[in-house]
């Protein structure tokens, strides 16, 4: 008896014994992480960190998910570093199972470079540069190294930022940003727990307003609907990938900060998540959409007349519809939000039309209050006589609907900045032509969130007719290489409010294979 008690005593030590240090390790590697994430230029739009691992490249290296992301030569440049460097048993002794960030910088209004941060287990010797082939220089007055990969025709410039971890890059202007600690991104990014972080193939870290900046950069012009609102949003995100053989699935938390510019976004983190049906009636055609959840109407319109105060607008939102009252008889703005109901999108088509959809609770009562402020084209098309409506009522996402022509089918408002815009919006939807009734998106609809409050949605084949358009040439041909974006079928960022926080995910899916191809037909 007594030796079954001691060995019970030794048994409950050792599990205690390797909890503690079980944790005690997490702590470590939390800590770690957030050191060497706190290293990178507050210039990243986004960081994806992974492990120096076997497991990790055996997946990325035989998917077409990650070709398909990161576009051939970008692969070609990744491949060769790892066959280069990372695989170098010198490299493997001081790299291996150590996390590595890969983070996206804009570098002027038309470049974009990447940046690796990494820790090391010890210092790079001279034997061990010289076996990894790293000639010595200088960076910024501090030794640094540059790699010649194999097949790729620039340096790869590699420094100590600090002890133990490196920074390398392609760009010369990126290290050297790297290396000044004002521009440290510290607070930046909120890391994931210490199990979710232990547990993770890998972690996507987004800073929304340098997201921002980085896809300005790739339009003509500022683009005005894509990701509306989202680049704003004073918060950042932290994402955990979920790997499926056809999909990226991202999930995870977006936090705003305590003192940060009130959001048009906030009003919607103070929801709950519903459940979004607009998406069903997307036209066929539909390149990209946001569309917006509303769980409780009274609080939707309180909050939005909140943020409207702040960004200064009320003023100018009572003046437009006291003039209605007076012109038309109608208070359109008290109607208006007795009908309406739960959901609005903001959609653009391939041909880059631009048509808001708002769900009402009855069409038919609202048709005619409609009709009193607009100058009516045809018995089913009008066009509103006063500025700016949509947005005062709705909010800034629906700014760019200054005088709408307007259509009302079953229980939708459908606004459009021109006649052919709504009316090809009838065709498609008494012609029952929604990208809702195509498998493909059936299936990718089965990957996302059932309930939420905001999804942005793009369908690649149809946005790239309207990237080729709007995208700067090299970006626009960028899209259409092989491998490429064109390869995925869609994707979508989701946003459920969650304690005054946004639960987020992210999924990316591929196309479905060409039967024809497999079948060598």
């Amino acid at each position: 008896m007594k030796r079954l008690i001691t060995i019970t005593i030794l048994l409950v030590a050792a599990t205690v014994f390797v909890t503690v240090k079980y944790f005690d390790n997490l702590k470590i590697s939390g800590n770690h992480s957030a050191d060497i994430i706190s290293s990178i230029p507050s210039s990243a739009a986004v960081v994806f960190e992974f492990n120096n691992d076997a497991s990790f490249y055996d997946i990325y290296q035989n998917s077409p998910l990650f070709a398909s992301l990161l576009g051939s030569d970008k692969m070609t440049e990744l491949h060769m570093l790892r066959k280069g460097l990372l695989n170098n048993t010198s490299a493997q002794t001081l790299l291996n199972a150590q996390d590595i960030f890969l983070s996206l910088h804009t570098l002027g209004t038309d470049s974009i470079e990447y940046l690796f941060t990494m820790a090391s287990s010890g210092a790079f010797s001279n034997e061990a540069a010289t076996q990894m082939k790293l000639k010595p220089t200088t960076l910024g007055g501090k030794k640094a190294f540059v790699f010649q990969a194999d097949s790729v025709e620039r340096e790869f410039y590699i420094i100590e930022k600090q002890h133990n971890v490196w920074c390398g890059s392609f760009s010369k202007t990126l290290l050297q940003e790297s290396l000044d600690s004002k521009k440290a991104s510290a607070g930046t990014f909120d890391l994931m727990s210490d199990q979710q972080h232990s547990t993770s193939l890998g972690n996507l870290y987004i800073n929304y307003q340098q997201c921002g900046s980085l896809l300005n950069n790739l339009y003509k012009s500022e683009d005005s609907d894509l990701w509306k609102g989202l680049f704003k949003l004073p918060a950042n995100t932290s994402l955990s990938l979920n790997y499926k053989s056809d999909a990226l699935l991202f999930n995870g938390f977006t936090t705003f900060k305590g003192k940060s510019p009130v959001s048009y976004m906030d009003i919607f983190r103070n929801m709950v998540p519903v459940e979004l049906t607009l998406q069903n009636i997307l036209p066929i055609t539909t390149a990209y959409s946001n569309v917006y959840g509303i769980s409780d109407l009274a609080a939707f319109k309180n909050l939005l007349t909140s943020w409207q105060q702040k960004a200064h607008l009320v003023k100018d939102k009572k003046a437009l519809f006291n003039k209605i009252k007076t012109e038309s008889g109608v208070q359109f703005d008290s109607e208006f939000n007795k009908l309406l109901d739960n959901e609005f999108a903001l959609v653009t088509t391939r041909f880059q039309e631009r048509i808001a959809i708002i769900k009402v609770k009855n069409g038919a009562a609202l048709r005619p209050f409609c009709n009193n402020i607009s100058n009516m084209l045809t018995e089913d098309i009008g066009q509103f006589n006063f500025n700016q409506v949509p947005m005062y009522l709705l909010g800034d996402v629906l700014s760019g609907f200054r005088k709408p022509y307007f259509t009302i089918v079953d229980n939708y408002l459908v606004l459009g900045n021109s006649q052919r815009e709504v009316s090809n919006f009838r065709e498609n939807y008494f012609g029952n032509l929604f990208l809702s009734k195509q498998s493909d998106f059936r299936e990718f609809s089965n990957l996302l969130a059932q309930r939420c409050n905001v999804s942005y949605f793009i369908n690649f084949k149809n946005a790239g007719y309207a990237f080729k358009r709007a995208l700067k040439r090299k970006y626009a041909n960028a899209y259409n290489t092989e491998p490429g974006f064109k390869n995925y079928y869609a994707a979508a960022y989701q946003l459920s409010a969650s304690d005054k926080q946004f639960y987020t995910n992210l999924c990316l899916k591929i196309n479905a294979p060409d039967s024809l191809n497999i079948n060598g037909n």
